[in-house]
C-alpha cells in the first residue's frame, strides 16, 4: 500500500516536471478593485475547472526572472510589443517617460490578453508607481473583458503640471492559468501598448 502511494506521488511529480517550461515565445509588440474582482472570479472558476488545470498549465516562470520584451513610451507615440505562450508566464516591459513639456502627462500602458479556445488565462499588471523598483505583489489597473479578450490599463505619474521627475517604470505582467487545458498548439496572445489610445 505504501509503495503504491509513493509510486503515485512520483508519477505526479514527473508529469508536473514535464510542464515546467515557461512556454513563452518572444515576438517584440492597470485600479485594484477590478483586479480584486477578477481574483475572486478566477478563484470561483478554478474551483469548477478540472483539478489538474493549474498543474498542467504551470511553469517555472517567476516575476524576478520575467521575460523582458523591451521598451515602450508611456506618453508619446503608440508603440506595441507582443508575445505568446501556452502556460503560466511572467513578462516585463520598461515604460519610459519621453514628453518633457511643462504640461504634465501621465504614463500609460495597457496589457491585452487573448485566451485560446479550450483554456482561460488572466493577465495581472504590477507597477510600483511610487519608486522605480520592480513590483511583484500588488496589482494595479482597470480591467475590461470582452469574450476571451481581457485588457488591463494602468496609468501613473504627473498630472497636468510636470513634476520634474522621471516617472519611467518597469511593468510586470503575469499570465495566470484559470481553467482548461494547455497545449503548444493553443497559445494565448499578449499585446503590450504604451500610451494607449
Amino acid at each position: 500500500m505504501v509503495r503504491s502511494c509513493l509510486f503515485a506521488v512520483v508519477a505526479a511529480l514527473i508529469v508536473a516536471a514535464g510542464c515546467a517550461s515557461a512556454g513563452v515565445g518572444g515576438a517584440v509588440d492597470a485600479s485594484g478593485d477590478a483586479t480584486s474582482q477578477r481574483d475572486a472570479a478566477a478563484s470561483d472558476a478554478a474551483s469548477d475547472a478540472p483539478s489538474d488545470a493549474a498543474n498542467v498549465c504551470a511553469s517555472a516562470a517567476t516575476c524576478t526572472g520575467a521575460l523582458v520584451l523591451g521598451t515602450v513610451s508611456g506618453d508619446t507615440n503608440n508603440q506595441k510589443l507582443s508575445t505568446s505562450g501556452y502556460q503560466a508566464a511572467w513578462i516585463r516591459v520598461r515604460v519610459t517617460e519621453d514628453n518633457s513639456s511643462a504640461l504634465g502627462l501621465t504614463l500609460r500602458v495597457a496589457a491585452k490578453l487573448t485566451s485560446p479556445s479550450g483554456a482561460n488565462f488572466d493577465a495581472f499588471v504590477y507597477v510600483n508607481t511610487g519608486s522605480d523598483t520592480v513590483e511583484c505583489t500588488t496589482t494595479t489597473g482597470t480591467l475590461t473583458t470582452t469574450g476571451n479578450v481581457e485588457q488591463t490599463r494602468a496609468e501613473w505619474g504627473e498630472g497636468t503640471i510636470a513634476n520634474g521627475a522621471d516617472d519611467g517604470r518597469d511593468v510586470s505582467i503575469e499570465v495566470r492559468p484559470v481553467s482548461g487545458t494547455c497545449a503548444p498548439g493553443q497559445t494565448w496572445q499578449l499585446e503590450i501598448e504604451g500610451n494607449w489610445l
